[in-house]
Order: structure tokens, then C-alpha cells, then sequence
């Protein structure tokens, strides 16, 4: 459940992942406002494992900062950060001032695992970051919502374009929204496929999708497969 071994309660340290330090402390004040102690992580070390050392043993659960590498050798994002302190049972929640301009590239990588994304500034306060740990301490237990439920469904691939980072694809999931295209990035379908990029446009699969999301930007896809056998139960 989380490293002690109980639920989430008041006064429980909370790690800060965040490289600015106006940020850090701002973050600092919104925990301590929930009712925990904040645990602010000043270095923020050159790899995950290293990090997941250094918090891991101290902290009941993390909140992490997307884009970590500003002035640092840091290679790897937040919502990385996030999504494996969640596989590893410490409940963990993405804050970031990037949740628009990064939701469909290095945020839609992770999103499977990343229950509840906050903007920093309109989310920012004590309520929604209860709201956000308690939604990861349940996926923790294996509690989903209906909204973060996969289901097995069809994923056509319309286009592919270059996005400010990365070769995004252009997703349909008629099982969401059937008039509208979803970015995902192509990456993530190639390698799962096998298949280069250049060749996905077109293509119909199948993947885990959680088609009950009110937003595009909270969809989430993984395992894609080739091929268009689907059914529609969720797990």
C-alpha cells in the first residue's frame, strides 16, 4: 500500500520532487495544508533508481514535478517519476505546470499509471491533492474508478504529424469518441507493434483503453496489438 505498510494519514511524509525551489516550497505549503509533512527532495539525482533509493524507506507518498532536467543532468520526466512509484505501491501524484502542452507526448506515455494529473496553479490546493493521493492509494490496492477502468477496444490510426517533441499519431477510439482524434505518441504503438512509424497510418488495433474519461487528456493506452479483436469488458 505505501512504505508503511497502512493507509495514507495525517502527519505521513510526502516526498517533493521538484527542481525549482519556489516551486518546493509552494508544493511544501500545500501539503502541509492536507495535513502531512512535506519531504522536499532538493537534488533531484541523474536516475530513477536513484531516486526511488533515496525516497524509498522515508516516504509514505510522492508528489513529482513533470519536466525535472532545468539546470540538472536529469534524463527522464515526472510523469515517469509517477507512474513507477505507483507500480511500487507508494502513491504517488503528477503536479506541473506543463499538463496542457505535455499531455500527449511524455505525460500520455505514463498515463496508465498516473491516476489523477494536477496543473499547478487552478489545481494547486489542499483538497485536490487529498483528492489525487486518495485516488492513487486505491489503484495502489487495485480500486478503480469507472472513468480509469480499461477496456479492451479498436484504436485506428489516421495520420501521423510531427509535434513539438515528437512523431505524434492521430488516434480514433470509436468506443470514446468516434468523431474525434486523439494524440498519442507513435512511439509508443511502433515499438509495442514492431512496426515503423512511416507504416502505421491506417492501421486498425486493438488496445487497453479507458473509454469512460470525460477528457481527451485523461485518456490513457497500453498494449497495443495488431489486429482488431476486442472485447468490451472492463479490468
Amino acid at each position: 500500500m505505501n512504505v508503511l505498510g497502512r493507509p495514507l494519514s495525517p502527519g505521513d511524509p510526502i516526498a517533493i520532487i521538484e527542481d525549482e525551489e519556489v516551486n518546493r516550497r509552494a508544493t511544501g505549503w500545500i501539503v502541509e495544508e492536507a495535513d502531512f509533512t512535506p519531504l522536499p527532495i532538493a537534488r533531484i539525482p541523474a536516475t530513477v533508481d536513484e531516486l526511488f533509493a533515496e525516497i524509498e524507506g522515508r516516504a509514505a507518498a510522492v508528489i513529482c514535478d513533470h519536466r525535472l532536467g532545468r539546470g540538472s543532468a536529469v534524463s527522464y520526466f515526472g510523469a515517469e517519476v509517477v507512474a513507477k512509484s505507483n507500480r511500487r505501491k507508494i502513491p504517488a501524484v503528477l503536479l506541473t505546470s506543463y499538463a496542457n502542452s505535455d499531455e500527449n507526448s511524455t505525460i500520455r506515455r505514463w498515463r496508465s499509471e498516473i491516476p489523477m494529473l494536477l496543473s499547478r496553479g487552478p489545481d494547486s490546493d489542499p483538497d485536490r491533492l487529498a483528492q489525487a493521493l486518495t485516488l492513487a492509494e486505491d489503484e495502489c490496492r487495485g480500486v478503480y474508478i469507472e472513468a480509469r477502468k480499461p477496456y479492451r477496444v479498436i484504436v485506428r490510426v489516421q495520420d501521423c504529424r510531427y509535434g513539438p517533441e515528437e512523431v505524434v499519431a492521430e488516434c480514433v477510439v470509436t468506443a470514446w469518441q468516434p468523431r474525434t482524434t486523439v494524440d498519442v505518441p507513435a512511439s509508443m504503438i511502433a515499438d509495442a507493434l514492431n512496426t515503423p512509424i512511416d507504416q502505421l497510418v491506417g492501421k486498425r488495433l486493438s488496445a487497453d483503453v479507458n473509454i469512460y474519461a470525460p477528457t481527451a487528456g485523461e485518456l490513457y493506452f497500453r498494449d497495443f496489438r495488431m489486429g482488431p479483436g476486442v472485447a468490451l469488458n472492463g479490468n
